[in-house]
């Protein structure tokens, strides 16, 4: 299992984070993942691997009534910069920076958790599913969401990555699409006691409106960056000329896939 260090963020890359991929992506699929939930009048409710809190956000400001929401990361960095972008509501808001496999939580003690896009990363997915089955409520629901197919996107900067870069900088492009076969996690999903009762498909249409800022943002930066000033041309001139296709009004958009689950706890 790596180390917990591994997956920890500077603040640099959590403000990066925030400012590029939630209004590119995280955001739009945080609003159309709550569009197809019924949340419960007053709940209590686990935004569980919550990055800066994009999820969060959208079911504080849909939630009805006066209820709890906690958004937890493992990432204590993510977890000041939601902190920093919350704004008053009538609901408990609560940031905790916690372990997936150990959540400082009672049992059973929500009414929904929302996983969005974190399911691929954790090192130990039987535990992770079984701890956030731990502190829901008999009745209670998991929504997940996790990408279905590699987008055009991140398949083009895989390529010119590998070509201009590393195989290394490539496997990282390709991560949050490294777990995507939908029967596995139905699988997984009942394997720790759920009941899955719905699973569709979520498409984004991610905008890029400034590709050499949206790649830069990500984890590959600092790979790009090593190979020198013209390794990061070769590879914002590859990917540009991959998404020609998908180029609109002056922007690339650019369709990208997620699985949408919701499964509960008998």
């Amino acid at each position: 299992m790596p180390p917990i260090d591994a997956f920890q963020l500077s603040d640099a890359a959590a403000q990066k984070y925030q400012a590029h991929s939630v209004p590119a992506m995280f955001g739009p699929l945080a609003e159309a993942t709550v569009r197809r939930l019924n949340l419960p009048a007053n709940g209590q409710l686990l935004d569980v691997a919550c990055g800066t809190g994009a999820l969060t956000r959208v079911l504080l400001e849909h939630l009805p009534g006066k209820g709890r929401v906690v958004g937890a990361d493992l990432n204590q960095t993510m977890i000041e910069v939601a902190r920093s972008l919350a704004t008053p509501t009538d609901h408990d808001l609560e940031w905790s920076t916690a372990d997936v496999t150990n959540l400082p939580f009672g049992d059973q003690s929500f009414d929904l958790a929302c996983l969005q896009q974190g399911l691929q990363f954790f090192p130990d997915k039987p535990a992770a599913l079984a701890e956030i089955y731990r502190v829901l409520k008999s009745g209670g629901s998991l929504c997940l969401t996790c990408w279905r197919a590699i987008s055009p996107f991140n398949d083009a900067l895989a390529q010119a990555l590998a070509r201009h870069v590393g195989e290394s900088a490539a496997k990282k492009a390709r991560a949050p699409f490294s777990f995507r076969d939908g029967d596995l996690i139905t699988s997984l999903l009942q394997d720790a006691g759920f009941s899955v009762v719905e699973h569709d498909a979520i498409t984004l249409q991610r905008r890029f409106e400034d590709l050499r800022a949206q790649i830069l943002a990500l984890p590959i930066e600092s790979d790009i960056r090593q190979k020198g000033e013209g390794a990061t041309e070769h590879v914002i001139n590859d990917v540009s000329d991959f998404l020609l296709p998908y180029a609109q009004d002056g922007v690339f958009v650019v369709p990208q896939e997620a699985h949408f689950f919701v499964a509960t706890r008998p």
